[in-house]
């Protein structure tokens, strides 16, 4: 009798779907909760890694300007001239109409005796349905009546005044009755006092909150134009808080990676018998990936919380920094989140290519726990190449304007860098073919096992390129002796604030004043010449008020110098030739016997038909004045290379043919020897009891301390990063030192063995690092390529020559150690 047995079938599918998944991740999480100790130094630098994004983050966040400081609960804001009544009322009903519900807040400045200051009488209501926001109270109450007020501390310190006193403003008598403060801006000095029965004010903010389109209708039914603003999202400091989170996630998951290869050789066995018994490569995969998900989101916990927490305490501390006030219980809600996801995806790509690696390792190889042997391939150098390429031209078609392209640039050459890891210790290892013996066998090491090789010189490449990259372009942002803002000898005075187009107005007694204490400076300064500033404002465009953001005074005109494109090279067309993009601004002067002599112009050279005598090439345009223009009779003269100094004059003719009237705009007073801080600090004292502004030679001490502090820290996370993937390394070759040390070799041969591992390891990321850093930089500054040619010898060389030294004799300090005795591993 003959009996026919039939193959049972399954349901389900073949590879036991989603059952045989969650039983992987299950048999993972055991593991991980069984080898914790071999994964607490992973697990504690990503913790610390997101605690130190949460909280710097935050702080970052916080300490920027609040945009929303003058809104409240608004998006959109118009200031009006209120030095005409009925125009003021006309256009705040116009906008009533247009606009729907708005807020107004009216505005005066009034002299404060015995100060050059000016006090704001505010006139708003601290409940409004926009500006209520804009207004706390800290001590006392609010302003009810028209004989009440309420001073921000800055304003009660500057009169003198407590609750209780009276303030006497305007010719008004007010009680004050409280010490208010604008939470969203505590620079923000002002005297509140309520709308009903305040005096006309002279200038207005009317708050609105609409959309788009309707605040374009508005202004353009006005038919005048309007001071307008419309709040804006920040984001850029939380943008770059990423960024720089996303840089040290990237450096922690590196040296992670070195520590999931380790963990992946531990448990080669285990995940031979899972093989053995039917699991695919992609459910080998899933063990390690799990581990690695796992590992991130108990560090994104653990630090997100620890983060939190620690945030409570430190905001109150950064209020007096930030200016305004921090919420306790308000870190960066979504830089927080982020940050926890970017953990447990950086972990998680962190165990791809270990995992990749193990799942690949035949089952009997796996069985014998024997390493996988690394394959010839060209890929990674090729990568490499190709990353660097395309990194290179990102950074140079970006000329240090385009932040999407110097992010793909910067993010491109990392990668290019981080790719070149396996070549360069294949490459080292054939150079040490002749080397001693403990050195040829710590290299054959580091090439047996390349994949975790390649991941802690990648991390150790990363923390050195940075500071790398931070010391040589602090370097070339270093002045010389004829460069910066200004030399050495000279102060430059304004009436004005810097870069503003607007100089306040002053009476010839007030002129007379200011000029008898430039000469007081210039006498203190050894017999200093003292040049007279003036620049031309045009009769058609009316002075400006004082707003909370800006001061008051006559508009000038000034160059513009296209920084894009352009409509034509030539003056022509329906406007002009004028530019199409954006123009930088260029203070124009009016020529003086004086400055023409500081120029070394001969004013009986100067042809009669010339508008414009300056050092600025290309085209050069008026913008800023009632008929813009471009300049066509210019004449050209070298200068120096000071980006303050006044090296563009409106000739008197040129003044002449526009019919503008004059400006005293400020001094510059030029000295025969070089400034010292003595007298630097004396000039600012008499400046600013005059109630006026001076800049001196920038200090770019600063730069100094960030080029060593780059230094130090760099070398410190980079050693720190190399003892822990060293020790892994080691680690991992524990049973390899018993067999050597059974075999005879000695203490001193095992201090070499981890000093070549240590010091190979350092050499090579201080040498990837640094070629790296190079490389982005030469292509950043490929339009200005000369920046590149201050070289810091002194910190480059600490820096690469250090770190291989300190690495290769702490290697050989902390190693030696005897072995414990050979024994086999137990099969868990």
């Amino acid at each position: 009798m003959t009996l026919t047995a039939e193959r049972p079938t399954l349901d389900g599918p073949a590879n036991g779907g989603v059952a045989a998944r969650r039983a992987v991740v299950r048999w993972a999480w055991r593991l991980l909760r069984r080898g914790w100790r071999q994964q607490i130094v992973v697990t504690t630098l990503l913790a610390l890694a997101v605690f130190g994004a949460v909280v710097g983050g935050s702080a970052a966040v916080n300490l920027t300007p609040r945009a929303d400081a003058r809104y409240g609960n608004a998006d959109h804001l118009v200031r009006l001239d209120g030095t005409d009544p009925r125009a003021l009322a006309d256009a705040v009903a116009l906008a009533r109409r247009k606009l729907g519900t708005i807020e107004v807040i009216g505005r005066r400045f009034v002299p404060v005796p015995g100060s050059v200051e000016s006090l704001e009488l505010r006139a708003a209501d601290p409940r409004g349905v926009y500006g209520a926001p804009l207004f706390a109270v800290d001590q006392g109450r609010l302003p009810r009546g028209a004989g009440e007020t309420a001073l921000t501390d800055g304003a009660a310190g500057m009169l003198g005044l407590h609750i209780g006193g009276t303030l006497t403003a305007g010719g008004e008598d007010r009680t004050v009755v409280g010490i208010v403060e604008n939470p969203r801006d505590l620079r923000d000095e002002f005297a509140l006092v309520p709308p009903a029965g305040a005096a006309a004010p002279q200038s207005v903010t009317v708050l609105a909150k609409v959309s788009p389109e309707t605040f374009d209708a508005y202004r353009q039914a006005s038919g005048t134009p309007l001071v307008t603003d419309t709040l804006r999202g920040g984001g850029q400091a939380a943008a770059g808080v990423l960024a720089a989170a996303t840089v040290l996630l990237m450096l922690v998951s590196l040296v992670a990676a070195a520590a999931f290869a380790v963990i992946a050789q531990r448990r080669l066995r285990q995940i031979g018998m899972l093989a053995a018994i039917g699991a695919t490569q992609r459910q080998l995969r899933l063990v390690m990936l799990a581990n690695g998900a796992a590992v991130g989101a108990i560090a994104a916990g653990a630090g997100t919380l620890a983060g939190v927490l620690a945030w409570m305490p430190v905001s109150g501390t950064l209020e007096t920094a930030a200016e305004h006030r921090i919420s306790p219980l308000s870190p960066s809600w979504s830089l927080t989140l982020e940050c926890a996801v970017l953990a447990v995806l950086m972990a998680t790509a962190a165990a791809w290519w270990p995992a990749r690696t193990v799942a690949r390792v035949p089952v009997v190889q796996a069985l014998s726990d024997r390493p996988p042997r690394p394959r010839a391939s060209h890929r990674p150098a090729l990568l490499a190449v190709l990353f660097l390429a395309a990194g290179v031209t990102c950074l140079a078609l970006a000329d240090q304007t385009s932040p999407p392209l110097i992010i793909l640039g910067t993010f491109c050459t990392v990668l290019g860098i981080l790719f070149a890891g396996p070549p360069a210790i294949k490459m080292l290892a054939l150079l040490g073919a002749r080397a001693p013996i403990a050195v040829r066998l710590a290299l054959r090491d580091l090439a047996r096992h390349r994949s975790r090789s390649a991941a802690a010189l990648a991390a150790i490449s990363l923390a050195l390129g940075i500071p790398v990259a931070v010391i040589v372009s602090t370097a070339a942002a270093q002045d010389t002796a004829a460069t910066g803002n200004l030399s050495d000898r000279q102060l430059l005075v304004r009436i004005g604030q810097r870069g503003d187009a607007v100089v306040p107005i002053r009476n010839a007694r007030e002129l007379a004043d200011l000029s008898a204490q430039m000469n007081l400076i210039a006498g203190r300064l050894g017999g200093a010449r003292v040049i007279p500033l003036e620049m031309a404002a045009d009769p058609a465009i009316k002075p400006e008020p004082g707003f909370e953001d800006a001061q008051g005074g006559q508009p000038v005109a000034d160059l513009g110098i296209p920084t894009g494109g352009s409509s034509s090279d030539q003056g022509g067309g329906d406007d002009g030739g004028r530019s199409d993009g954006a123009l930088r601004s260029v203070p124009l002067y009016l020529a003086n016997p004086q400055l023409l002599a500081y120029l070394h112009v001969d004013p009986a050279r100067i042809d009669p038909r010339t508008d414009v005598i300056t050092t600025q090439t290309g085209r050069l345009e008026i913008p800023s004045v009632s008929k813009p223009e471009v300049l066509e009779n210019v004449q050209r003269v070298k200068g120096t290379a000071y980006t303050s100094d006044p090296d563009s004059v409106l000739t008197t003719a040129g003044l002449d043919r526009r019919h503008w009237k004059r400006v005293p705009a400020g001094w510059l007073i030029e000295s025969g020897r070089p400034l010292t801080a003595d007298q630097r600090v004396a000039a600012r004292h008499i400046a600013a009891e005059a109630g006026v502004t001076i800049e001196s030679r920038r200090d770019q001490r600063s730069l100094g301390r960030i080029r060593l502090g780059a230094a130090l820290a760099g070398m410190l996370l980079a050693l720190g990063v190399l003892a822990m993937t060293v020790g892994l390394i080691r680690i991992e070759a524990a049973r390899d030192l018993r067999t050597l040390t059974a075999t005879g070799a000695s203490g001193r041969v095992r201090r070499t063995i981890t000093a070549a591992t240590a010091g190979a390891l350092a050499l090579l990321g201080v040498v990837l690092g640094s070629l790296g850093a190079y490389a982005g930089l030469l292509a950043g500054y490929s339009s200005d390529i000369g920046r590149l040619s201050q070289v810091p010898v002194l910190y480059l060389t600490g820096v690469v020559a250090g770190v291989p030294l300190v690495a290769a004799g702490a290697g050989w300090l902390f190693a030696g150690r005897e072995p414990p005795a050979i024994s086999g591993r137990a099969l868990e």
